[in-house]
């Protein structure tokens, strides 16, 4: 019964224009009425949850239009009460008692100010950015820096984003959604889209092809412990495989959210594929590449998310990958390429599957992604941004001027860490805009 639940909900919310409509129009009608007595802030919420969902392109006009007035005064106290009531959840906790903490792991400065010229600070992770907006005086900082933030979840139209949005400054917004680029041209507003996401900042000097690295495992998959990650549906093409007479050898890596090692590994018992998979749990980035280099396929199988750093940690490692065909909105990420892996149906992953892992040769990934899908190069989209923002405005921006960071699961890093003193005064002037608590 809850496998058919799931499979349900998930029809529902990706599978079935016709119900999503249903729920997208459905939606509107109740947000109406919230607004009309009183309670625009639950109607804001919900507007956005839709929006991100995708349900219905009928509803997401009218919730961007919507979001754009909510965000002009006096509405904007909408976000604001937003702001002003987070609540922690279990990960972020010591974050939330303690800001601070999030300076020079979840806020990088990126440049300092000098000679009239702003500098620049990176967010990342989405529920950094209105912890930031509660935490920090923006405005006093937006005097010296420019900000950049860097989402963890598709679509834009998210309060934490937006706790940012209709301030008399550009905050930079690195998104490669054609879907999201256009929400935020239709608000008009202070956002400016960046197209790059957070996927381009993996460290190739960390995830790298080594020498003499055997192939032991058939498929490796790198997902938290999570139902969004679809475990269970890849263990059920395992099963399928199974009974064709091909008995693939898995690897799993993963972490604790809303499922333990253990739901995972029942799932696969219940399916018959247990004694085909191995798990690992606390890996360190370079355990981690260890395992990409024992594999011949990388698979990523959930259909929404933010963009996926482990598929690119995978071809940074050499090993071509999987996403799921429709992963997010759809987008074909130029990522995804005869060189690098390949797009699979829920139907076609097996064929997909045996199909890379016999034919290695063909595959070249860590090549072109050296060649497209550096920090380097994210650094320079982030410039090249604020570069063409400063010649409208008439500021001053000199070019390449940006230190180069990298991102891992736990903290951002700079690319050369011996570039981390010379923004302690940086750090010191954030502390000082700490607002009391």
């Amino acid at each position: 019964m809850q496998r058919f639940k799931e499979r349900f909900v998930e029809y529902a919310k990706f599978d079935s224009r016709l119900l999503g409509e249903a729920i997208g129009i459905a939606g509107l009608a109740a947000t109406t009425v919230m607004r009309a007595t009183g309670r625009g802030s639950r109607a804001l919420e919900i507007e956005t949850s839709m929006h991100r969902n995708a349900f219905s392109r009928v509803a997401d006009g009218v919730v961007s239009r919507r979001v754009k007035r909510s965000i002009a005064r006096p509405e904007a106290e909408r976000l604001e009460r937003y702001v002003a009531t987070l609540t922690p959840q279990r990960s972020t906790d010591a974050l939330f008692r303690d800001p601070q903490r999030l300076l020079g792991q979840r806020i990088i400065a990126l440049k300092s100010p000098a000679n009239g010229e702003k500098g620049a600070l990176l967010l990342d992770y989405s529920f950094v950015f209105s912890l930031f907006a509660r935490s920090f005086d923006v405005e006093r900082i937006a005097e010296r820096y420019h900000i950049i933030v860097e989402p963890s979840w598709s679509g834009s139209c998210d309060r934490d984003v937006l706790s940012l949005a209709g301030r008399p400054f550009p905050v930079f917004v690195q998104n490669n959604e054609p879907r999201d680029i256009e929400f935020i041209r239709r608000l008009g507003l202070n956002l400016v889209s960046v197209p790059i996401a957070a996927n381009w900042w993996v460290d190739p000097r960390v995830f790298r092809p080594l020498e003499g690295a055997v192939k032991e495992c058939d498929v490796l998959m790198n997902s938290a412990w999570a139902r969004f990650k679809r475990h269970e549906s890849f263990f059920e093409v395992l099963a399928k495989l199974r009974a064709r007479g091909e008995r693939l050898r898995v690897r799993l890596i993963g972490y604790r959210m809303d499922m333990t090692r253990d739901d995972v590994m029942a799932l696969a018992q219940q399916h018959g594929v247990a004694d085909q998979i191995e798990t690992f749990e606390g890996l360190r980035p370079e355990q981690v590449n260890e395992q990409l280099n024992h594999a011949k396929v990388n698979l990523v199988w959930s259909r929404r998310e933010g963009s996926n750093r482990a598929i690119i940690e995978g071809f940074s490692a050499g090993v071509p990958g999987i996403l799921r065909k429709g992963f997010n909105y759809g987008y074909h990420y130029p990522y995804i390429n005869p060189r690098t892996g390949a797009f699979a149906t829920e139907a076609g992953l097996s064929d997909t599957l045996l199909d890379i892992i016999r034919n290695p040769d063909r595959y070249d990934p860590r090549t072109w992604v050296m060649q497209n899908m550096t920090p380097q190069l994210a650094t320079k989209a982030i410039d090249d941004a604020i570069a063409r923002h400063a010649a409208r405005s008439g500021e001053k921006w000199t070019p390449g001027t940006l230190a180069v960071k990298v991102t891992s699961l736990h903290s951002m890093a700079y690319w050369d860490e011996a570039e981390r003193p010379r923004f302690e005064p940086d750090y010191a002037f954030l502390r000082s805009a700490l607002r009391p608590r």
